[in-house]
C-alpha cells in the first residue's frame, strides 16, 4: 500500500524534473537562437583602486548594447591594460549578463626625476607623471636623457640597484623605507641614499658587500637617527662620521 501512494508523488517530481530540463534546453536554444537579445547588462571590476571604474570602462570597449556573444575578450583586456595604472589584466563572460574585469595595479615604490617626475613601480619601470599630491617616495636623481643616449642601459640598471637597496635597508633593518627620502646617482661616484638626517655613499661596484659592511655597523650600534655620514665606497673599509650642516 505504501509503495502505491508514493507512485503519485514519484510522478510529480518526474514531471517536476522534465519540466524543468524542457525549460534549460528552450532558455539555451533561445539564446542560440536569438543572441542579439542577450544583453551585457553589468561590468565589473575587481581589483582597480587608483584606476577608475569609468575610464576603465570606456577602454574597454564593452559599450551599451553589447550582446554577451559579442563581447571581445582580448580586445577588452588589452584596451584595459593601457591604462597607466594597471600591469594586469582578466577579463571573463560571466552568465547570464555579466562581464568581470579583475585588475592588478601597479605599486609606486618611488619616483624618478627624469625631466619631470614619473612613478616606478616596483618592477623598476616608470609608468606615470606623478600627481603634485602623492609625492611620499624616495625621489632618484641623476639620470638623464644625455646620460640615456651615451648609456641607454644605464637607467635601467641604476633604478634596478636602487631598488635593491632600498629593501635591502629594510631586510636588514638599517633603515625603513619611509625614511628614504632620496637616491641621487652620479656616474664617477655611485649612489648618495639620504636617510632621515644622515647620508650613505655606495661605491659603484659591489653593493652587495657594501651592504654587508653597513649591515655589520648597524649591528655595531650605528645610529642613523643622528646626522651621520657613511662612506661605503672604500674597497675594504666603512668610514663614519658626523654629518656637517653643509653636507
Amino acid at each position: 500500500m505504501n509503495r502505491l501512494r508514493q507512485l503519485p508523488v514519484l510522478r510529480l517530481l518526474a514531471l517536476a524534473l522534465t519540466l524543468c530540463v524542457g525549460l534549460g534546453a528552450s532558455f539555451a536554444l533561445y539564446w542560440v537562437a536569438r543572441p542579439d537579445l542577450v544583453l551585457v547588462e553589468r561590468v565589473e571590476f575587481v581589483g582597480n583602486s587608483r584606476a577608475d571604474r569609468a575610464t576603465l570602462r570606456h577602454l574597454s570597449g564593452i559599450a551599451n548594447g553589447t550582446t554577451m556573444w559579442g563581447v571581445d575578450l582580448d580586445a577588452a583586456r588589452e584596451g584595459v591594460l593601457s591604462h597607466p595604472w594597471v600591469r594586469r589584466a582578466e577579463v571573463i563572460r560571466r552568465w547570464p549578463d555579466t562581464v568581470r574585469v579583475t585588475v592588478e595595479e601597479r605599486t609606486p615604490t618611488a619616483v624618478l626625476q627624469y625631466g619631470s617626475l614619473y612613478y616606478v613601480d616596483e618592477l623598476g619601470v616608470p609608468f606615470l607623471a606623478v600627481d603634485s599630491d602623492d609625492l611620499d617616495y624616495p625621489i632618484i636623481t641623476g639620470l638623464d636623457p644625455i646620460l640615456e643616449q651615451q648609456h641607454p642601459d644605464l637607467p635601467r640598471l641604476v633604478i634596478r640597484d636602487v631598488l635593491w637597496m632600498i629593501r635591502e635597508l629594510e631586510a636588514r633593518e638599517v633603515a625603513d623605507p619611509a625614511q628614504v627620502s632620496q637616491v641621487a646617482f652620479d656616474a664617477s661616484r655611485g649612489y648618495l641614499v639620504s636617510v632621515a638626517h644622515s647620508r650613505i655613499a655606495f661605491g659603484l661596484e659591489g653593493l652587495p658587500k657594501q651592504m654587508d659592511r653597513l649591515a655589520a655597523l648597524r649591528g655595531q650600534g650605528l645610529d642613523l637617527s643622528a646626522p651621520t655620514f657613511v662612506d661605503l665606497a672604500p674597497e675594504s673599509v666603512a668610514i663614519v662620521r658626523p654629518l656637517l650642516a653643509a653636507q
